[in-house]
């Protein structure tokens, strides 16, 4: 590729939009972000809305931002877009928005829910999704009940990535798989369901085409080049949900590939040939921009704790001093809320062995050491379900800058933690702007990926917590949370 060859990737989330440009030697060229305005989202009651418009500024704001940093011999390749997952809103047949944009934790449609899941549950069974209340597929059938005469104008249901594309190459009639998969899409088929029309009254003409995210969709518009400094007739590539954009910016590629963010809570994501089935419905399967499967879940356990425990403390130092009680031989689940999701469903599961720790150093090893435990049993979960999973996983999340974490993780886990250089969301969109020219998403994230740094398990470690790790799922075993 030619060093002069760059992609765009725009990340457009709850708190605002950012961009990155990078070039096929997986160098940062480029950046540029944008924050909505506080006035842009309005939560009354169940309802979490924003302004649509305030997404296409600040989305332009950060690209003229990118566009003005560009080195001047450039040749942009593509851009590709990220959003939330589960986000939409209802337009006219003039692409103006009838409604809000109903965000991905709107919950509205509480009662819808049910009857929308029951109408694609044969459909979604095989790949592990059941439909929510969050879900935009319930949030279309509480319009299509409670507000007819609006749904009855509406024109076209467009999900927060496709209003971007639209507002960037003109099209808003295509959406990727991975956008569509909470309005009800097939994503094996890569098709709507003819029950959410005979079934639900959701008129299939409504629906956008559903494409693979790195599909070449259109290019920019003359109007979209003013507003945002991109050269006119760029190509615009399908893009994804913030969490498939978050994995593909991890670097995994291969089949049985791990991504582990380690934020809020720990999400998992893998490269899989075929679906994963979970008799538990709580693994679930997107389509991967290669043609096989993300199988993923989240628990509800993951680094809350810290700031439940540690508000305003040194966190690095913590670390460091940390660094020096492994093992502590404390058993402790550090579940700040009531009910786990994963590797274990259990609504009634409460957290336990952080309180009595008196030592602030030894607590937070702790910590540390029962989301590793954690995380080992979710391993172990998509294992035991089919997933052969590699040698190394791909850290990313917040806590993934902790040292002593990531060698508690590799140790426990018996596997190396690779970091990412550039681990934002933006660049997995890249990495979809790049993949019509790379030839493949594997070639993609390969060109566009750069490892930052790798963790390995120590031997002295691991056969530390050889005893620990059993002693955990044993304490909670006996709480009967397994």
């Amino acid at each position: 590729m030619s060093p002069d060859l760059i992609c765009i990737g725009l990340d457009v989330g709850t708190g605002g939009a950012r961009a990155v440009a990078m070039n096929f030697r997986g160098q940062l060229l480029a950046e540029g972000r944008a924050d909505l305005p506080p006035a842009a989202a309005r939560v009354l009651g169940p309802r979490v809305e924003q302004d649509p418009l305030a997404w296409t500024a600040a989305a332009a704001a950060a690209l003229r931002e990118v566009t003005a940093r560009l080195p001047a011999r450039c040749e942009i390749a593509g851009i590709a877009v990220d959003a939330t997952s589960g986000t939409f809103l209802l337009v006219d047949e003039n692409h103006r928005p009838l409604t809000p944009g109903v965000m991905y934790s709107d919950l509205r449609a509480v009662a819808e829910a049910e009857e929308a899941a029951e109408a694609v549950r044969d459909v979604l069974a095989p790949y592990g999704i059941h439909v929510a209340a969050s879900f935009a597929l319930s949030k279309l059938l509480h319009f299509a009940r409670h507000e007819p005469d609006l749904f009855c104008r509406c024109r076209r249901v467009v999900h927060q990535t496709d209003w971007i594309v639209g507002g960037l190459c003109g099209r808003y009639d295509v959406t990727d798989v991975s956008t569509a998969l909470k309005t009800g899409v097939d994503p094996g088929r890569m098709q709507w369901p003819a029950a959410l029309e005979s079934r639900l009254g959701i008129p299939r003409r409504l629906l956008p085409e559903v494409v693979l995210p790195g599909t070449p969709v259109g290019r920019v518009t003359a109007e979209a080049a003013a507003a945002t400094g991109l050269p006119a007739s760029v190509p615009v590539v399908a893009g994804a949900t913030d969490g498939l954009a978050g994995c593909l910016a991890s670097g995994a590629k291969e089949p049985g590939d791990l991504n582990v963010t380690l934020g809020t809570t720990l999400v998992f994501k893998a490269i899989s040939p075929q679906p994963l089935l979970d008799p538990d419905a709580v693994v679930y399967n997107h389509r991967h921009p290669a043609g096989g499967y993300l199988p993923g879940a989240a628990s509800s356990t993951g680094a809350d704790w810290v700031e439940r425990f540690f508000r305003g403390e040194d966190l690095e130092r913590l670390g460091r001093e940390a660094a020096d009680r492994l093992p502590t031989r404390r058993i402790a689940y550090p579940l700040v809320k009531t009910g786990e999701r994963f590797p274990f469903a259990c609504a009634t599961a409460t957290g336990f062995g952080l309180e009595p720790i008196g030592d602030s150093v030894v607590r937070f090893a702790a910590g540390m050491e029962g989301t590793a435990f954690l995380e080992r049993l979710a391993s172990d979960r998509l294992e035991a379900l089919g997933l052969r999973i590699g040698p190394t996983v791909y850290a990313t999340g917040g806590a993934a800058a902790g040292e002593t974490w990531l060698r508690i993780r590799a140790a426990v886990s018996g596997r190396t933690y690779a970091v990412p250089r550039h681990p934002q969301c933006a660049v997995g969109a890249a990495v979809l702007a790049a993949l019509p020219h790379a030839g493949s998403c594997r070639e993609a994230v390969a060109a566009i990926v750069r490892p930052g740094r790798t963790v390995e398990p120590e031997p002295q470690l691991v056969a530390a917590y050889a005893e620990s790790r059993e002693q955990f799922p044993a304490a909670l075993r006996e709480r009967g949370y397994l």
